[in-house]
């Protein structure tokens, strides 16, 4: 029943935005927020018997994560499990590393790694502590606020054997010059190789061992000139090492978890026009490689 809903919700992307298609989501986004927690907390997990050369990382902060339980249950209930999950929390946002009973479980089951880093550079500890302490590993992003469909990361290793040396991503951006809200969403449309998208990486982005920069993991220059926009960044970095980004042709799209007084990265860096100003220093700094690409 998840996936049929999760199939009727994504079937409505793309299409007219009139209020049919706009209640239809409305409606199996509040009740699937709903129903899954409760289905997650009665129902136990089995663990796929499938599992990836790869491990999933991710971030959250204090508002969020009485939530992030739910997405990463809907991580461990994938069709291709990872090799491990591991979850950056920053010392400075959780006093005493307190953290809920749930993660404390997963962890004591060997299901969740949890890395505490010392200092809080936002949404980049989704990868960077992660990527430093397991470079030889593919490392597959995922964000806070999203329930993953059990088929995603299958799909996503299923591309990446495919381009083995390209990052893979679900959902994708076409660059149109420096103005960020000229940028489309790709949406569910399928792209192979080139350097003129931006993964974005709430949607499920794989980055093989070394596929980006070494400026990557640079926090100096990350919060110079990116502080707040981890995929233009990294979208930067993959570019700058002559990595690839395909988009794949995964048909479902992102079901949000909803929060009460939810302060959101995009709402922050679209509408504040700070995406503008951190594409502006990424090129001033390392020439116009967002803009100018003259190579596919």
């Amino acid at each position: 029943m998840i996936t049929t809903l999760y199939s009727i919700y994504s079937s409505t992307i793309g299409k007219k935005n009139n209020f049919n298609n706009k209640f239809i989501r409305f409606i199996i986004k509040h009740y699937l927020n709903f129903f899954i927690p409760i289905y997650y907390t009665l129902t136990k997990k089995q663990l796929s018997s499938k599992q990836g050369d790869f491990i999933v990382s991710l971030t959250t902060f204090p508002a969020r994560i009485d939530k992030i339980w739910i997405v990463i249950d809907s991580i461990l209930r994938q069709t291709l499990r990872p090799k491990k999950i591991i979850l950056t929390l920053s010392e400075l946002q959780f006093e005493g590393k307190k953290i809920p009973s749930r993660l404390i479980k997963l962890q004591e089951e060997k299901l969740l790694e949890v890395i505490w880093s010392s200092d809080d550079i936002r949404s980049h500890k989704k990868y960077l502590y992660s990527m430093l302490r397991y470079p030889d590993e593919i490392v597959v992003t995922i964000d806070d606020d999203f329930i993953y469909e059990k088929s995603m990361l299958e799909n996503l290793y299923d591309h990446h054997q495919i381009y083995p040396d390209c990052v893979i991503t679900h959902l994708a951006l076409e660059r149109n010059g420096a103005n960020y809200s000229d940028w489309k969403n790709l949406l569910l449309k399928e792209v192979k190789p080139t350097y003129n998208i931006m993964q974005f990486g709430g949607s499920g982005v794989l980055y093989p061992a070394y596929s980006l920069y070494s400026d990557a993991f640079d926090k100096t220059k990350i919060l110079e000139l990116s502080p707040l926009a981890d995929d233009l960044w990294l979208n930067a970095m993959a570019i700058i090492n002559s990595t690839k980004i395909v988009k794949t042709n995964y048909k479902f799209y992102l079901l949000p978890l909803i929060f009460k007084n939810n302060k959101e990265l995009y709402a922050k860096n679209v509408l504040e026009d700070k995406n503008n100003e951190q594409i502006k220093n990424i090129e001033s700094y390392y020439g116009s490689i967002l803009t100018n690409i003259s190579f596919n």
